[in-house]
């Protein structure tokens, strides 16, 4: 019981962000988009594991398990991509200015000691301020929240974007991953242990997504995104751009300071 009252503290929480998130939603109604990818399809995200978080979890006998679609290959753990939607506004016009979702339904990531297993599923991640990873929770077969927030990205350890133009995908890596203050406790309950901290880095993470077609210019001087830039007329280099904002909220903090260093 104790486990599901923690978890149903989540399942408010996100209940709020998501009412939050409206509000924002309707601001930005008032804007137009500088770009926008309406649906995004294949390709993964995928977290390689930090070798503290696995020995957290050695040490504390917790197996790391795979559900559904995802996989676990040398030290990687990966989440096919099922959908989602991105866009793009010019900075200062909406907050935050990069809004959308990426879907992984059907897949996620067991955490199991004894006969105590946790599933976490169906993850979302959110580029909004600050930018996390909620997703299902179950245990012992249960449904305890069906959206909590589980993950906290942090990108201001973001890399430079990788394109492939022949094989039409956008790579961004460097997302440090961390397990939120709530997941942690909840865990923790869960296993019978304090030795679980919010703030743990989970691994480092990286998003590949197919490119679109087509996508509208932007104006010049747009927002420069890590070692490139979303200005200037290449849809590739342009798509890049939103990749890195939709998979890193730190970018957004990263653009503003350094717009705020030019007045």
């Amino acid at each position: 019981m104790t486990l599901r009252r923690t978890f149903a503290t989540l399942l408010v929480s996100g209940v709020s962000a998501l009412a939050l998130a409206g509000l924002t939603a309707g601001t930005a109604a008032a804007a137009d988009p500088v770009a926008t990818i309406p649906d995004l399809t294949g390709q993964s995200s995928s977290v390689r594991l930090d070798p503290g978080f696995t020995d957290a979890l050695t040490q504390l006998e917790v197996t790391p398990g795979t559900i559904g679609d995802a996989t676990l290959a040398d030290g990687s753990v990966k989440f096919p991509i099922t959908g989602g939607n991105v866009t793009v506004y010019e900075p200062g016009t909406v907050n935050p200015y990069v809004q959308g979702r990426i879907e992984h339904d059907g897949s996620g990531l067991s955490l199991t000691k004894g006969e105590t297993k946790v599933e976490l599923t169906d993850f979302v991640i959110d580029p909004g301020n600050p930018a996390t990873l909620s997703g299902k929770v179950s245990a012992g077969g249960q449904t305890i929240a069906e959206s909590a927030v589980l993950f906290d990205l942090d990108g201001s350890t973001l890399q430079p974007i990788s394109t492939d133009a022949a094989a039409g995908t956008a790579t961004l890596t460097g997302t440090t991953v961390r397990l939120s203050q709530t997941a942690a406790t909840a865990l923790n309950q869960a296993f019978g242990t304090d030795a679980i901290q919010g703030g743990l880095t989970v691994g480092v993470a990286t998003i590949v997504v197919n490119l679109p077609g087509q996508m509208p210019a932007m104006p010049a001087g747009g927002v420069e995104t890590g070692g490139g830039s979303t200005s200037g007329p290449s849809p590739v280099l342009l798509t890049a751009g939103v990749v890195a904002l939709v998979a890193a909220g730190g970018v957004g903090f990263a653009a503003r300071r350094r717009a705020g260093a030019r007045h």
